[in-house]
């Protein structure tokens, strides 16, 4: 897609992200633009003992995806059974200080959520659900202690009942299984501990599934699974293996979203996925009995983010046919926002990634996740100057409780030595808020007009500076964007007309 076809679109595209019958279409002012940043980007060994060269490079990483417009941030609080956070339920992560248990002196969570709301950044807390353990050696004795460590027994087991150790096609990652209650359980306190202590904007889960290989090894014949799936109680619709094994995974999400909904409703819920939904080869549903289709159906999940990391030519996995087949799953008045690789450029060109983000628009997918933050490390420029030239908000998900904002009042602009400031109010609910804030030549402001979004803010704002105003008189507008994505009207046009230094 050239730019100006690009300008085409988004400048007469209608504002609205789905149509009346469920299906989603592109619109330029509202498309997620995602980043995730995994907990290895930031307790590197270098890292590790300096925790204000971790935060500077989070806040690095935070201030070049602002630069390049995007606007969700999926940062990694859990990896196996640990916590890169304050946590009343598992032990703060080794890779934090080397030790298991160990207080780091900081909070990653706290400090993340802080910068990107300071940067109008959503911060989605990404949890990876099923892994407890990552590696050859056991957990150490700690307080709270890992759930491994505490319950060897929840560890998923092949058809012979034998524990599953650490395995490199898993990423080295021990498993417990979906199918034991107490398993779910556990992970769902995690996910209250995390909604009720921290402000964050949406759980991400990541590993939502049973492990790789699970047909091939039986994953999971452990007792408690067994002796349930064979109990009128623990198997009511009499499901055979693989359906009752997709039924412990639903239900997982099924109450995580209802936990989400009953103490947070405005908190959004995704996860990461297959890429491939089914058929032949690595699929979730026929492999790791992943069924996000399901999820989508029954209205518990926000968005999924498939994981399509090929490129359009690949033999098996070919990133068009598998973006197609989700838009055409994409039915269920929810979101789908596929998964790039950033690190494609490094083998095909820039160009590959350029025209990925093409298909997903060309699609009538309403945004995108880049994996990872350190991928895009050389690219941050070329994916605002050309991908996102342009503001977008988040899009909006009307399913979700609350109000549109009201329209901030007691607007203002002055413009002193070419420096303009525009200043508002917003209620008693601002610092729930974020503002679009509009710049025109003419008095009259186009919302849906994309390039007269000047800037979006950061959360709370009452102001923002124009640095760029110059000599010329400008006409300026704000509306608030709540945490679902509803905006508000216009705040009344304001003129800012050059003053003379004083």
């Amino acid at each position: 897609m050239s730019f100006h076809r690009l300008c085409v679109v988004v400048l007469f595209s209608a504002a609205l992200v789905m149509t009346g019958c469920g299906r989603q279409v592109f619109t330029g002012k509202h498309e997620a633009r995602g980043v995730w940043m995994s907990r290895f980007e930031y307790t590197s060994e270098r890292l590790r003992s300096n925790p204000e060269a971790a935060k500077a490079r989070i806040r690095a990483v935070f201030e070049k995806a602002r630069a390049a417009r995007m606007n969700m941030i999926i940062f990694q609080v859990r990896g196996n059974g640990d916590a890169f956070y304050r946590s009343s339920v598992e032990p703060w992560s080794n890779l934090l200080t080397d030790t298991l248990g160990k207080d780091p002196g900081w909070d990653p969570l706290a400090f993340a959520i802080d910068e990107a709301h300071r940067l109008g950044l959503e911060l989605h807390a990404w949890v990876n659900a099923f892994p407890f353990w990552r590696g050859g050696e056991p957990p150490t004795p700690s307080d709270p202690p890992n759930p491994y460590y505490a319950h060897p027994e929840w560890t998923v087991c092949d058809k012979d009942g034998k524990p599953m150790t650490w395995d490199p096609p898993n990423n080295n990652y021990i498993s417990a299984s979906p199918g034991i209650p107490a398993v779910r359980n556990h992970i769902l306190s995690v996910v209250k501990d995390i909604i009720t202590k921290y402000d964050v904007d949406g759980i991400h889960f990541d590993y939502i599934r049973y492990p790789e290989g699970s047909p091939t090894h039986g994953y999971s014949h452990d007792s408690t699974s067994v002796a349930r799936f064979n109990s009128a109680e623990g198997n009511p619709d009499r499901l055979d293996w693989d359906n009752w094994q997709r039924e412990q995974i639903n239900r997982f999400v099924f109450d995580a979203y209802n936990l989400l909904t009953e103490t947070k409703p405005w908190v959004k819920m995704s996860a990461s996925v297959i890429g491939k939904y089914t058929g032949p080869g690595w699929t979730g549903y026929n492999i790791v009995y992943q069924d996000a289709r399901r999820w989508m159906q029954a209205s518990k999940i926000d968005f999924i983010v498939p994981m399509i990391y090929h490129e359009r030519s690949h033999p098996t996995h070919p990133f068009i046919p598998l973006i197609t087949d989700w838009h055409d799953r994409a039915s269920y008045q929810r979101f789908v926002y596929p998964g790039l690789a950033a690190r494609m450029a490094d083998r095909f060109g820039w160009g590959e990634v350029e025209a990925q983000v093409d298909a997903v628009r060309d699609h009538g997918l309403p945004g995108l996740v880049f994996f990872s933050a350190g991928g895009l490390e050389q690219t941050w420029d070329m994916l605002g100057g050309r991908s996102f030239p342009y503001w977008a908000n988040v899009p909006a998900m009307p399913w979700k409780p609350g109000t549109t904002p009201a329209a901030p009042g007691s607007c203002s602009a002055s413009v002193v030595n070419g420096i303009a400031t525009v200043s508002w109010q917003s209620g008693d609910s601002a610092h729930e808020y974020i503002f679009n804030v509009y710049r025109s030549a003419a008095p009259t402001i186009d919302p849906n007009d994309v390039f007269s979004i000047l800037t979006i803010t950061g959360r709370g704002a009452a102001s923002h500076t124009d640095s760029t105003a110059g000599t010329s008189a400008w006409y300026y507008a704000v509306a608030a964007v709540d945490r679902a994505g509803r905006e508000s009207e216009l705040s009344p046009v304001v003129t800012a007309r050059p003053l003379a230094a004083k």
